[in-house]
């Protein structure tokens, strides 16, 4: 629910907006009259621009301060409308994201990263990867210290990080407050009988016919986590069932029939979302569906896929599975930029946040090293890259390969972009 300004409020915001036009009046008046004689049109129409920008900027850093206030003064009664004792007051999670105000939200932050703020940003690794510690069950000094000098972008819990709720819920707590700047915390939860986390048993994918129950089940998932502090969850599977075999998977899929798969992945995206649960659809494209041409992923899997993506679907996540009939050779899809940035991008659409498979998967350890992997996955066109078998050699890799030139500062600013669009996405909501 929005609150309402104080008289105090409504009198500072109107003389910051007075104060600004006055001083944007005086420099326009001053332009045009020195335009004639030394600067002019084109110098005075940029000029007046970059003005206007920056009074922008000040007119929302204003607004944000307002905010401030607010949030600490008390919401003012409705005439007639009596507050009930324990009456809490929820957000409008209905609100449309002011997308122009998280555009400039984000540039203003990625506008003061170096270059190793941006490089480490952009890996997702489990706590243990940087502290050096066996398994990881709290954060302390030692986790602190690892943030500090390994300001990585998210970071990926397992089973063996939970003890309790209490336990699970202080350790993410803690691990926030070392940080100035927000990351993902994420789990592999799907839907079924596995008790990770404290979770209770819901039907397994296989079971759910129906979108109602589907968001039922990932209703309850997500709000168990959301409660602990996560905010990303490697689910759910969008791949078919295959025709033969595969019994594991076929369980944790929605069926075999992608047009009948698709609205099920929909309901379960916008159960996770519902929640401020980053969603990540996995995995693209799937293994039992490798040895199909282009045309065919497109009636199957790719349906279920491109009706997520319609209906902003946050992030997907791309396997190593070869996909040699589409790509051509035996490339893994998280490293190859036909099947993330020429199909994934590019054919349907997709404007999320790309996440690798893990990258200590045998699948890659066997043909590259943690920094070959890494570098390829982001010339791909992969946004996060996910648990490298060696994070240090990965991230020196990385940067290594903008110092000379083989990966530019603009294509680590398109990944950037997209990692804290979806980051502040629902600080607006």
């Amino acid at each position: 629910m929005k609150k309402e300004l104080t008289s105090r409020q409504k009198r500072r915001r109107r003389r910051i907006r007075n104060q600004l036009f006055a001083y944007l009046v005086l420099i326009v008046v001053a332009a045009v009259v020195l335009a004639g004689g030394y600067f002019g049109a084109n110098a005075v129409t940029k000029y007046i621009k970059d003005y206007n920008e920056k009074v922008n900027d000040a007119v929302a850093e204003a607004e944000s301060n307002a905010s401030s206030e607010m949030q600490s003064d008390p919401a003012p009664q409705e005439p007639g409308q009596e507050a009930n004792e324990g009456d809490e007051l929820e957000p409008d999670n209905n609100t449309p994201i002011d997308t122009d105000q998280l555009d400039v939200l984000v540039n203003k932050y990625l506008q003061n990263l170096t270059i190793e703020q941006m490089v480490a940003g952009m890996f997702m690794v489990s706590p243990e990867s940087i502290t050096g510690v066996q398994t990881v069950i709290q954060a302390g000094s030692g986790t602190k210290t690892a943030l500090t000098e390994n300001p990585v972008g998210g970071l990926y819990y397992s089973a063996k990080n939970f003890k309790s709720e209490q336990q699970f819920q202080e350790m993410l707590a803690n691990t926030k407050n070392f940080v100035d700047y927000p990351l993902f915390l994420a789990v592999a939860r799907e839907c079924g009988d596995n008790k990770d986390f404290g979770i209770e048993a819901t039907a397994k994918a296989a079971e759910l016919t129906d979108a109602d129950n589907v968001k039922s089940a990932y209703g309850t998932i997500a709000g168990k986590l959301a409660g602990y502090g996560i905010n990303m969850n490697f689910a759910p599977v969008a791949e078919v069932a295959p025709a033969e075999g595969g019994a594991s998977l076929n369980e944790r899929t929605f069926g075999s029939d992608a047009a009948t798969a698709a609205p099920l992945v929909n309901a379960a995206v916008q159960a996770m979302q519902a929640s401020h649960i980053y969603a990540v659809l996995q995995k693209f494209p799937s293994s039992s569906t490798v040895t199909k041409s282009l045309e065919e992923l497109k009636n199957s899997e790719f349906v279920i896929y491109n009706t997520a993506i319609q209906n902003g679907a946050d992030c997907i996540m791309v396997s190593h599975a070869a996909a040699k009939e589409v790509i051509g050779d035996e490339t893994p899809s998280s490293l190859s930029s036909v099947m993330i940035t020429d199909i994934l991008r590019n054919t349907l659409g997709f404007q999320g946040v790309v996440i690798t498979d893990a990258l200590n998967d045998g699948a890659i350890t066997s043909k590259y090293s943690s920094a070959e992997a890494a570098i390829a996955a982001i010339q791909a066109g992969a946004d996060v890259l996910l648990e490298p078998e060696d994070y240090q050699e990965a991230y020196q890799g990385v940067l290594q390969a903008v110092a000379d030139g083989t990966i530019s500062k603009e294509r680590l600013q398109a990944s950037l972009y997209r990692i804290y669009y979806l980051k502040y996405k629902y600080t607006l909501e």
